[in-house]
C-alpha cells in the first residue's frame, strides 16, 4: 500500500521573527560526514545538513516523507518503490536521483571502507555478500533506479522496519563527488583543525556557511526542495565543552537549546530541564576475540562478583537487560544477582598459565568512569583477576573502540528506531556495529527466524530469546536505561519535541511569540 505523508508538526503556527538559532552541542570536531558519523551529537547537526528517501516525523517518530513523496510495499513485502519528488537538488545544484541514491548506498556498503551502520542494510538483497567482501558484484545488490525518480529495492526476506532505517543519516543522498571523502579521526579529532574536517555539499534544509573550531554555523539551502517551509534563517552550533559557561549563556539567553555540556544545578529556571526516558541502554561489554575474554567461564565469573546495586547506585534509571521496555516485548530476566562464592569456584575449571594476562578495561577519561573502573578493579582483584585501567577523552574515545587493545569497554547506545533490532544489530556477527567480536550460531538463528515472521508476538518472542542467550553468554553488563537531558525553552520555541532517540530535525523547529502571562493583555497596534 502507498505511504503519503506530510510532517503536519514542522508548520503549526506562524513563525516569530528571530535571526538564528543557538544551540551547544560539545562535540569536539563533528564528523559530518553520514556515511562515518557515528555519534548522537553527530547525528543532531546532520538532521540539518542531509535528507534521505524517508526521515523522522519530531512528535511521532514514524517515517515520513523526505525525499521521495511516497512509497509503495509489494504484497510479499519483498520489493520497496520509492518515488522521488520532481527537481530535487543539492545545495550547489546537482541533480539528486535514484541512481545517486544507489550510488550513496553502494559507497556505504563497500567493504574497504568498514562503515558503521552498513550492516543495517543486510534485509536488501546481495548487501551481506557484498560489504563483507564475499561478492564485487554491484549490480547484485537489489538497488534499482528505474528512472531518475524511481527507486526500487529488493529485499531478502520482508522488514517492515525498513522505511525506520531509511530515516538515519547514514542514508542521506551524499553528492556523488563526496561519496569516497571519508576521514577516520582516529582519535585526533581534538587535534584536528576545522580546515581538515568533511564539510557536506548538503542535500537538506541548511548548509554550512562556516566552520570554526569554536562554532559551525547554518544557513538556509535555497536549493533544498521545502525551502519554503524551513522558518528557522540561520543556526549557529557551538562547540565549547564548559559545562558552567554555556549554562551562564543560557540563562543570559544567548543559547537556545542545551543539548551538550551544562551544569543543571546552575540553569536559572528549571522549568527549561527535560530529563526524559530515552530508546538507550549504557552498559558494559566485553571484547570476546582476544584472550583472556575469549573464555566465557572467566566472563561468568567476572559477572558473578559484581555488587550490582553498588555499580548502577548512581545513574537514574538502573538497567538490567539490554533493550529497553517495549511494549509487546517479553520480559527478559535480567543481569543482576552477586555471587562471589559462584565466581571463586568458577575460576577454579579455568586453566590457569604461567603469565596471567590482565583485563584491560578502556573508559571515557572522566570522574564519574574513574570511579567505576576502581570499583572492577577492587572486586575482581579479590577474586584474583588482574586488571589494567586506560582512560582517554571523550572525543577520542569511539574512535578507540575500533580497536583490539583492550577487553572491556562501555558504551551508550540509542536504539536508531523503536523495535529490538536497534540493539540486537549490536551482536551480529556479520554486523559493522559489533565491536565486540562475539559470535554464536543460535542467536543469529534467532534474529534470522524473527525477521521472516509476519506476526509481531511471534516476531518479539524470537528476539527476546536472541537477548536473553546474550546475557546468558556475559557479553554485557547492562547499567542503565539511559534519560535524554535537554535544557530549552519551549514558550518561545516550536516543533521541538520530546522523544524517544532524542533527534529533533532542525527543519521543524522555529520560533514563536510565547503565550501571555494570566491577566496580562498584550499590547499592539490594533490595541491603539
Amino acid at each position: 500500500m502507498p505511504f503519503v505523508v506530510s510532517v503536519a508538526a514542522c508548520a503549526e503556527s506562524e513563525p516569530y521573527p528571530q535571526k538564528e538559532f543557538i544551540v551547544s552541542v560539545t562535540t569536539g570536531i563533528p564528523n559530518l560526514h553520514p556515511h562515518a558519523a557515528y555519534n548522537a551529537n553527530e547525528a543532531q547537526i546532520l538532521t540539518g545538513l542531509y535528507e534521505g528517501l524517508c526521515t523522522y516525523d519530531p512528535y511521532t517518530l514514524q517515517p515520513v516523507a523526505g525525499l521521495a513523496k511516497d512509497w509503495k510495499i509489494s504484497a510479499d513485502g519483498l520489493t520497496w518503490t520509492f518515488t522521488l519528488r520532481d527537481k530535487i537538488a543539492f545545495e550547489n545544484g546537482d541533480p539528486i536521483t535514484a541512481q545517486v541514491f544507489c550510488d550513496s548506498f553502494i559507497n556505504l556498503l563497500n567493504p574497504q571502507l568498514d562503515l558503521p551502520y552498513a550492516s543495517l542494510l543486510d534485509c536488501v538483497k546481495g548487501v551481506k555478500e557484498y560489504r563483507t567482501g564475499k561478492s564485487s558484484d554491484t549490480s547484485a545488490i537489489g538497488l534499482y533506479a528505474e528512472s531518475d525518480t524511481s527507486l526500487k529495492i529488493s529485499l531478502v526476506y520482508p522488514a517492515e522496519q525498513l522505511a525506520n532505517i531509511l530515516c538515519h543519516h547514514a542514508f542521506s543522498a551524499v553528492h556523488p563527488s563526496q561519496l569516497k571523502a571519508i576521514t577516520r579521526y582516529a582519535g585526533k579529532s581534538s587535534f584536528m583543525k576545522p580546515s581538515e574536517a568533511f564539510k557536506p555539499i548538503a542535500s537538506g534544509p541548511f548548509k554550512i556557511e562556516s566552520f570554526t573550531a569554536e562554532k559551525i554555523r547554518l544557513v538556509k539551502n535555497s536549493a533544498y526542495w521545502d525551502f519554503e517551509s524551513v522558518q528557522l534563517p540561520a543556526i549557529s552550533i557551538l562547540l565549547d565543552e564548559d559545562a558552567d559557561k554555556m549554562t551562564e549563556a543560557f540563562n543570559q539567553g544567548a543559547i537556545h537549546w542545551l543539548c551538550g555540556s551544562v551544569n543543571l544545578n546552575k540553569v536559572a529556571a528549571a522549568y527549561t530541564i527535560h530529563i526524559t526516558p530515552m530508546f538507550a541502554t549504557e552498559f558494559f561489554y566485553f571484547k570476546t576475540n582476544t584472550a583472556p575474554c575469549n573464555n566465557q567461564t572467566l566472563r561468568e565469573a567476572l559477572l558473578a562478583a559484581l555488587p550490582y546495586a553498588e555499580l548502577r547506585k548512581d545513574y537514574l534509571i538502573p538497567a538490567k537487560t539490554l533493550v529497553f521496555p517495549l511494549t509487546g516485548y517479553p520480559a527478559v530476566p535480567g543481569v543482576d544477582k552477586q555471587d562471589t562464592t559462584k565466581a571463586e569456584n568458577l575460576l577454579k575449571n579455568i586453566p590457569q598459565p604461567a603469565s596471567p594476562q590482565p583485563v584491560k578495561i578502556l573508559l571515557p577519561q572522566t570522574a564519574f568512569y574513574t570511579e567505576q573502573a576502581a570499583l572492577l578493579k577492587t572486586v575482581w582483584e579479590k577474586i584474583g583477576i588482574l586488571t589494567e585501567i586506560t582512560t582517554v577523552p571523550f572525543e577520542e574515545y569511539y574512535d578507540r573502540l575500533k580497536t583490539d587493545d583492550y577487553h572491556l569497554a562501555v558504551i551508550s547506545w540509542i536504539g536508531d528506531f523503536a523495535d529490538p533490532l536497534a540493539f540486537l544489530e549490536l551482536f551480529r556477527s556479520d554486523s559493522t556495529l559489533n565491536d565486540s567480536g562475539w559470535h554464536n550460531t543460535n542467536y543469529e538463528n534467532f534474529i534470522k527466524k524473527a525477521s521472516a515472521e509476519q506476526n509481531r508476538k511471534a516476531r518479539f518472542e524470537y528476539l527476546a530469546k536472541a537477548e536473553q542467550l546474550l546475557l546468558d553468554s556475559s557479553v554485557i553488563i547492562p547499567l542503565s536505561h539511559v534519560p535524554a537531558i535537554n535544557v530549552i525553552d519551549l514558550s518561545d520555541i516550536k516543533g521541538w519535541y520530546v522523544n524517544a532517540v532524542n533527534i529533533h530535525p532542525f527543519k521543524c523547529i522555529r520560533f514563536a511569540q510565547p503565550a501571555p502571562l494570566p491577566g496580562v493583555a498584550l499590547h499592539s497596534k490594533e490595541n491603539r
